[in-house]
Order: structure tokens, then sequence, then C-alpha cells
């Protein structure tokens, strides 16, 4: 039997008392030397008698003298050593004898024995319920890894970790809010960071680390974590698959993002086992009054005390092991602060636009149906396929804006109706007044264009002549009636409409067109099918 310091101390005891009777003591005498009950120094003289260490006086039958056999040598104990649980033992066994096999089962599906406790059918102690598994050889012997110490370099390391802190009541919805804590512990010095946060979300994580870095003032080699999906789209046990928004923030402050396998939250220990202590310093923070700030600013307070006090692995300060030895090794912090990015994958359609944040923006639509990488901050929007950029455009703030797109991805006709150019264009081929009247229309109204206006008066040369209309343009614009009607009723009064074609055969006869001939040629054409049979058939 292990002899811890309870039976240590026994045995010392034990043997005093019957040194003491050996030496002719007297019980009273015994009792106040080894300050032990009366009863229990005649329990002790009773086995000694019966083991034959001590033996009566032939002179006092109550004096005590050395027996027949000698002492052992210490430490060894004088009488068998007793379990006091033992009978406390059989009555658990007597309990947990039902469901033995219920237990048995559990623990083959890998529940773990702490499962197993909460999911008991009937109540024993927890501790009696682990001795219990114990004796009777049920814990599985992957719970007892030999972990081997884990030695960290000066600046090599930041453990991070996340634990729940609490729950608080939400005014604004009426619900319950948990509230975490986001820890940092660097491996060398064991200094301690601790940001409170309501969410664990991309953003909020990132952000929360930025700050410990600034608050060490460098990076470390490596940044140690689990695998969220925050940092780890995939977790593997070999080479997990970092988020693309991690591995950009890594890369940026230049660390190696160490992404652990899952169930192994051992191999981080130094952050793992202070979670419990963390959530202890809240204990005196009034949660009632709540709010992210104030509780905030009880753990720095907290947190500076402790990071002050000697650390029970190095016995040192851990401020002054930080400050003296790791420090000065850490990476320069970036010159320029990170932006925060988002990334997403969306397919491009088949008009060419992207999809992103409920807005969209336009690529070669040669490329429909690929799917683009997406990689945005607060002002750009980066849009990648198969690893080339394609197009970098400033991010859409307008809530009433959905769409950008670039002047070499616009068609012809959506050119038209962002580019005035074709109006004045037009306007010029009629006369230069009139594309001076036009000018004077298409900048008028705060950027807002009436076009009916400005078809209006180009399509007046269907009625009238060229010179006519530039004309009466021109007089438009001496008088500053600059107005469709202001030109129509000029050209009534000075001009004259275009004489109509009163016949289908004039009307063709009129050659205005490029490739258009008289009539009189298509007619002989006729004549010469008409009087040829064989050539008709």
């Amino acid at each position: 039997m292990k002899k811890n310091k309870k039976i240590l101390e026994k045995i010392i005891v034990d043997r005093k008392v019957v040194e003491y009777l050996a030496g002719g003591h007297s019980l009273t005498g015994i009792t106040k030397s080894t300050k032990k009950g009366k009863g229990y120094v005649i329990k002790i003289k009773d086995l000694a008698l019966e083991y034959g260490f001590i033996e009566p006086t032939t002179a006092n039958p109550k004096v005590y003298k050395s027996g027949s056999r000698p002492l052992p040598l210490f430490p060894e104990a004088l009488f068998p050593l007793k379990d006091g649980r033992s009978e406390k033992l059989i009555e658990i066994d007597e309990h947990l004898l039902g469901h033995k096999k219920w237990i048995e089962e559990k623990l083959e599906l890998s529940w773990s024995p702490q499962t197993v406790f909460e999911e008991l059918p009937i109540a024993v102690p927890r501790a009696s319920f682990y001795r219990y598994l114990h004796r009777h050889k049920l814990m599985s012997k992957d719970l007892f890894k030999n972990i081997p110490e884990i030695i960290t370099a000066p600046g090599e390391s930041l453990q991070i970790d996340w634990g729940k802190l609490c729950d608080v009541d939400n005014p604004a919805t009426a619900k319950k809010k948990v509230i975490w804590i986001f820890i940092g512990t660097l491996g060398h010095s064991r200094y301690r960071m601790v940001r409170v946060v309501e969410r664990g979300d991309t953003a909020t994580t990132l952000e929360a680390l930025i700050s410990m870095l600034e608050e060490i003032g460098g990076v470390t080699k490596k940044v140690t974590s689990d695998n969220p999906k925050v940092f780890v789209t995939q977790a593997s046990r070999y080479e997990p698959t970092l988020n693309a928004v991690y591995e950009r923030f890594a890369s940026y402050y230049d660390f190696t993002a160490e992404a652990l396998p899952a169930r192994t939250p051992e191999l981080k220990g130094k952050v793992e086992r202070v979670v419990t202590p963390i959530r202890r310093l809240f204990e005196s923070y009034d949660f009632k009054n709540y709010t992210q700030e104030s509780a905030q600013a009880h753990i720095d307070k907290k947190l500076s005390l402790h990071n002050e006090r000697k650390h029970s692995v190095h016995g040192l300060k851990p401020l002054d092991v930080f400050l003296e030895e790791e420090s000065a090794l850490l990476t320069p912090l970036p010159k320029l602060a990170y932006e925060l990015e988002t990334i997403t994958y969306s397919t491009i359609r088949a008009d060419g636009y992207v999809r992103f944040d409920k807005k969209y923006y336009r690529v070669d639509p040669r490329l429909k149906k690929e799917m683009a990488l997406v990689i945005s901050n607060t002002s750009l929007v980066n849009i990648y396929c198969n690893g080339r950029l394609l197009e970098c455009y400033e991010r859409i703030t307008d809530r009433y804006k959905t769409k950008a797109c670039k002047d070499h991805y616009r068609e012809p006709w959506e050119k038209t109706l962002e580019d005035h150019g074709h109006y004045i264009k037009r306007a010029e081929n009629i006369g230069a007044d009139v594309g001076r009247l036009i000018n004077i229309i298409l900048a008028r109204g705060d950027g807002f264009v009436d076009t009916r206006v400005v078809w209006g008066i180009l399509s007046l040369d269907k009625k009238y002549h060229k010179n006519d209309i530039n004309k009466a343009s021109r007089s438009a614009i001496e008088l500053e009636q600059i107005s469709y009607a202001a030109v129509t009723k000029l050209l009534r009064i000075t001009s004259k409409q275009k004489k109509r074609a009163s016949t289908i055969e004039e009307k063709f006869n009129t050659a205005n067109g490029k490739y258009s001939r008289p009539m009189s040629e298509y007619k002989s054409h006729l004549r010469i099918i008409t009087n040829n049979p064989k050539e008709r058939k």
C-alpha cells in the first residue's frame, strides 16, 4: 500500500507509543506526549502485546518492557495497515453493480468518464465513481497519456484559446447573451492576456489577436490554437486547411499558424490550464451591471497584478521574464496597421457579374460559370479566378447602387445610356448651332437630362431641312428660349416642311441612301426576266 502522508504519520505515532510503553511510561503520559486519545493508546498497547513487541513487568503488571520480538526498522509499519474506506468501497460497488454493463457499453462508445458520470442513473460521489472505474479496470489506457514537457524558447510561441465566461441578460432582446474570453499566453514567460468578447466571428477574433500583438509590441514565430472555423476550414491530424482570411493575416504579420489536431488540448496546455483561473478572477465582478468595457477594465487590472507574481514553474515574475528575455526577440510589428479582409467564393454569372455582399462587380463574361475568389477590405474589392487577378473595384458603399462595371466590359448600348456624346454627334450632323443647343440642354438640370426634349429636336430632320433646323436653333439660343417648343415654333414661322413623295415610285426614286437606285432600273430587270422564259426557268 502506498505510504502517503497520513499513513506515514500513523506509522510514526504507533512506533512512538510502543517505544514509550517499552520504556515504562504510563498511559496518561503517553497520551499527553503523542496528543492522541487514551482509547487509541490502549488499542496500540493491545496490538503491541499481541505481536510481542512489549510484555508486562513482574513487579507491576501495568508497567511494560520490551518484548521478545524486536521492532522492525523505520519506516516499516509495526502493524498491518487497514484501508478505512474499505467498507465504503464495498457499499459503492453494491450500488454500481447493477449499472456495470451500462457503464461498460458507454465507455466502449468512446464516452469520456466525465460524461458517463453525468449520465449515471444513480447518484454517487464523483471521486468514488472514478475509483470504482480504476478498481474494476474500466478506465481506458488512452485517457492516461504520458505528455512530454513542452519547452518553448523566448519569442517562439503565443498560445490562444477561447472560454465561455458567463451568460448575461440582453435588455435589447430580453434574452441571454453569451460572454466569451479570448486568452493568450506566451509560451516562454507565461505572460497572460485576456480580451472580453461577445462574438466569435473572424473579424472579432482577429481584432482581439491584433490587440494582443500590439500589447506585447511584436510578433512571435508561431501562434498556436485549436481548429475553429475562423482559423481552419478543414481540420486534420497532419495538415489542416487554413481559412484564407487567417492565412493572409498570418502572412501579413509573418508568423506560422499552428492549428493543433482535434482533441489534443494538452499540446497547448500553457493556455488551457489558465481558463479556470481566469474565470475565478471575475468572481468579484458585478455581472448585473455588465458592460464590455467595464469587464475588460476589471480583468486588465487583475492581470496586471497576476503578471507581477512569481509563477509556479520558473519561480519568476512573468512580466520580468517577458521584458528581460522575450520582448527583444519578437518580430517587429508591420508599419501599416492591418485592415481586416473578407474572403468569399462566388460563381461568375452569364452576364459577367460576380456577387459579393449583395452587390455585383463585372468581369469578363467569357469566364461565366467559373469560380471566382473575392478578397475585399473596407475600400477595395479584388476578384481572382484560377490564381489570376481579374479586376480591382472600389467597394460599393451607396445603398441604392448595386452594380459596378468598367468601361471595357460595357456593351455599346450600355455606353450609350451613360455617355451623352452620341447626342452631340448626331446634332452636329444636322448643324453646328443644333449641336450648341443640345450641349446647353445636356448641361442644365444638375445632372438630370430629359432625353425627350433632345430626341424631339433631333427628329425634326424628318419634317424640316437641316439648314432650317440649324437657323431655328441659333435663333432659340439668341432668344434664350432653350426648349423643343421654341424651336418648333420658329420653324413653323420661318420654314416650310419637306415635300412628301406622292407615290411609291417617287419615294424610291429619291436616292438618299448609299446603295439606293432609281425604280426604273428595277423595272428593266423585271422586263428582261419576263422576255426570256428559258432564263425564268
